[in-house]
C-alpha cells in the first residue's frame, strides 16, 4: 500500500530539517557516530557508547573475537525490550511444533527478569487484525499466509488470515484481535505486568508507517534503545528491526531469545551477521542478565 499523505509529511519534514552537525571526535579517547544523536566509540575499551551520556549505564559486554568490540554501553531508562509475536498461534504446539521458539522461553525469561530488575520497560508487539486491515492489507502479506495453496484450507500455517481456525484448534478468526490464538503465549503472559505496553500490528514489521501506535508511542516515550527478541528470527522480527534502523532507534538483537522456523540456507546466521555488521549490535541473554550498572 502506498505511503498515506501524511506519511509522505511526516518524511519529508524530517528531511527538510536543516542539519546542524556537531561531531566531536577525540581520537585519543572516543570516535564520534551519528550527527546530534550520537554514539561513542570508546578505543581503549572497545566499546560503543550509546548512553548519550547519561549518568545511569548498563554494559552488555561481548567477545570481540566474535563481534569484534567489546560489547555496548545503554541507558536502562531509554531502552525497551521489544518481544515480537510470541503468540499462541506460533508458538503453542496445538498450531506447530516451533522447537526453535521454545528453545527461547528460558533465556528469555531471565533477561525480562533482568529487565524488571534494572528499570528496563518491556513492549509485547503482536499479529491482531481487524476486519479493516484484511480490506487494506496488500495481497504480498496474505500470500504469506497462504504458502501452500495445493493443503486443503484449515490446516494451521496454511490457514490464512483472518479464516477461521478449526474447531480443534479454537474455532477464532485467525490472529484476529482479541482471539486465543493471538494472544501471548501461555507460559510468557503470567509474567506481564501493568508497566508493560502491547501493540498490535498488521504487517510483518511493527514500524512500517509512523501513523501506527507503537511507532507514535516510541517516538512519544524517548526510547533510543531497542533490544529485540521473538519470533520469526528472519521475518516479523528482522522486518520490524530494520524499520527500526531506519527510523533512528538503536537495534540490539538478543541472539539466544529469538526463533525461526526457517531450516535453510543459514536465515538466522545470515540475521546475525548483517545485525552485528550494520544494522546494530548482537548480544544475548548471558551478556545481558551479567551486566553491571556503573
Amino acid at each position: 500500500m502506498a505511503p498515506s499523505l501524511t506519511e509522505v509529511e511526516h518524511i519529508n519534514a524530517y528531511v527538510a530539517k536543516e542539519p546542524t552537525l556537531a561531531v566531536e571526535h577525540n581520537y585519543d579517547d572516543h570516535v564520534a557516530f551519528g550527527g546530534d544523536d550520537q554514539w561513542y566509540y570508546n578505543p581503549s575499551t572497545r566499546r560503543f557508547d550509546l548512553s548519550r551520556r547519561s549518568l545511569r549505564k548498563l554494559t552488555l559486554d561481548a567477545d570481540d573475537g566474535i563481534r569484534n568490540h567489546r560489547g555496548v554501553v545503554i541507558n536502562p531508562d531509554t531502552t525497551l525490550l521489544v518481544i515480537i509475536d510470541m503468540q499462541n498461534f506460533f508458538i503453542h504446539p496445538t498450531f506447530r511444533d516451533h522447537s526453535e521458539g521454545i528453545k527461547t522461553l528460558s533465556p528469555l525469561l531471565r533477561v525480562i527478569e533482568k529487565c524488571r530488575k534494572v528499570g528496563i520497560q518491556l513492549a509485547w508487539l503482536n499479529w491482531g487484525i481487524t476486519d479493516h486491515d484484511m480490506k487494506v492489507m496488500p495481497p504480498a502479506v496474505t500470500r504469506g499466509f497462504n504458502k501452500a495453496l495445493s493443503h486443503e484450507k484449515g490446516h494451521g500455517w496454511h490457514v490464512g488470515l483472518g479464516a477461521k481456525l478449526p474447531e480443534e484448534q479454537g474455532g477464532e478468526r485467525c490472529l484476529f484481535k482479541g482471539t486465543w490464538n493471538a494472544d501471548i503465549y501461555d507460559p510468557l503472559k503470567e509474567h506481564m505486568t501493568e508497566q508493560d505496553v502491547r501493540f498490535d500490528k498488521a504487517r510483518m514489521s511493527g514500524l512500517w508507517s509512523p501513523e501506527l501506535p507503537f511507532h507514535k508511542w516510541l517516538r512519544e516515550s524517548g526510547k533510543k534503545t531497542l533490544l529485540f527478541a521473538g519470533v520469526n528470527t528472519d521475518q516479523c522480527l528482522l522486518g520490524t528491526l530494520t524499520d527500526a534502523y531506519s527510523w533512528g532507534w538503536d537495534c540490539i538483537l538478543v541472539g539466544d531469545c529469538a526463533g525461526t522456523m526457517t531450516d535453510v540456507l543459514g536465515a538466522k546466521e545470515v540475521c546475525d551477521y548483517n545485525v552485528a555488521t550494520n544494522m546494530g549490535f548482537v548480544t544475548d541473554s548471558e551478556a545481558i542478565c551479567a551486566a553491571e550498572e556503573g
